[in-house]
């Protein structure tokens, strides 16, 4: 399998999506701390970027004994972000259509009592336009992150 590496590091980053999921749900922050969500929501990132960045320094000290150029560590990383996507687009399905669904009740509620228009706000948070949303935001934090964690493990040549 050509993807293999990059296969299970998708399948971390997956898990630790869940766990992030279920961190927010269970503290609250998609209902009764929905006013922290937008700025908290963020740390995701974080969370991405040390896998990512794992991912590709696993990569360099395993599979290529040391050696790592610039634009292979990009490709695995980026290359990570892609293959979690339909199982992150999956997971999403299945947590805002069940358990997280408050999430959205939250959100609108939440965005009304600052005065945004309703049909803007129920625009924005509903599941279709939440998919699109992250399916965007992986592949482009993916390959944001694998360039920065690639400018760092690179080895020179």
């Amino acid at each position: 399998m050509k993807y293999k590496h990059e296969f299970n590091w998708a399948l971390k980053l997956t898990a630790v999506s869940a766990l992030w999921l279920a961190l927010q749900y269970f503290t609250g922050l998609h209902s009764t701390h929905i006013h922290l969500h937008p700025l908290l929501g963020m740390l995701w990132y974080i969370l991405a970027l040390i896998v990512i960045f794992l991912s590709i320094k696993n990569l360099r000290d395993q599979s290529l004994e040391g050696e790592l150029y610039f634009w292979s560590g990009v490709q695995s990383g980026t290359m990570v972000a892609v293959i979690s996507l339909p199982m992150h687009l999956v997971l999403y399905l299945l947590y805002y259509s069940t358990v997280g669904s408050i999430f959205f009740e939250s959100a609108i509620s939440y965005s009304l009592e600052l005065g945004i228009d309703r049909e803007e706000v129920e625009a924005f948070f509903n599941l279709p336009v939440l998919l699109i949303r992250e399916t965007m935001g992986i592949i482009a934090s993916g390959f944001i992150i694998s360039l920065l964690s690639s400018v760092f493990l690179k080895t020179d040549h």
